[in-house]
């Protein structure tokens, strides 16, 4: 009897030690599968290159980005976008937000802020009858940094930064917002005019293109050609 409780004792240890928990590898705090994503991610945005003057570029696409979001300010010293003043004028205490402004894509639900032909892109004058005016297309036109001239980037063209994956992206775009980015599109399927399209750059969503009521406000990124 004792050896077969000495055998079932035995037999215990064995499964228990088999059983232990083994730690978990990671780096820098991501998980395998992260870090594997972020691998991936920067391989495949290996074309940017960041400038070190507040704009990254992508010679394949010959495109010039702002690193910063519309409302953010670029430190030279420290290569970030942390230049501006911490929250804003109705939550002085966001601090995530970093300076970044949202802008409107048009102040009419109508297509007074876009051409009318396809594709249906953001301008300054009016085309139609109905008058109206765009905090975004002002955001980027008048922006002049670096003494050039900036626009709203397409569907198309944010796509380039998005497909790497978000923990890519972020290693040239710090303090990007995690909430929509309006493109200079708006929407051809939708007659009256009132949608525009706006890529998510949220965690839970990041890529994603959405039909946003052209009054609601979001952020941007402007780009320009290169060199």
């Amino acid at each position: 009897m004792k050896i077969l409780h000495s055998c079932f004792a035995l037999l215990a240890l064995s499964f228990f030690i088999n059983c232990e928990m083994k730690p978990v590898d990671d780096v820098y705090g991501l998980s395998p599968e992260e870090t594997n994503q972020l691998i991936a991610g920067l391989i495949a945005n290996q074309s940017l290159r960041d400038n070190g003057n507040g704009t990254i570029s992508d010679p394949v696409a010959n495109l010039v980005w702002q690193k910063c979001t519309h409302g953010q300010v670029y430190r030279a010293g420290f290569n970030d976008c942390l230049g501006a003043p911490q929250g804003s004028l109705y939550n002085p205490n966001d601090v995530s937000r970093a300076g970044a402004i949202q802008v409107a894509f048009c102040d009419s639900k109508t297509h007074a802020c876009n051409s009318i032909s396809f594709p249906q892109v953001l301008q300054g004058t009016s085309s139609i009858s109905i008058s109206g005016s765009s905090e975004l297309f002002a955001a980027c036109q008048n922006s002049n940094y670096l003494g050039a001239t900036w626009r709203v980037p397409t569907p198309i063209e944010y796509q380039r930064l998005v497909i790497p994956g978000r923990a890519a992206t972020l290693q040239f775009f710090p303090s990007t917002q995690e909430e929509d980015y309006w493109t200079a599109w708006s929407n051809q399927d939708d007659l009256p005019g009132e949608t525009a399209f706006a890529i998510s750059f949220d965690r839970q969503s990041y890529g994603v293109e959405r039909s946003v009521v052209k009054t609601q406000r979001n952020y941007v990124r402007c780009v320009r050609q290169g060199p």
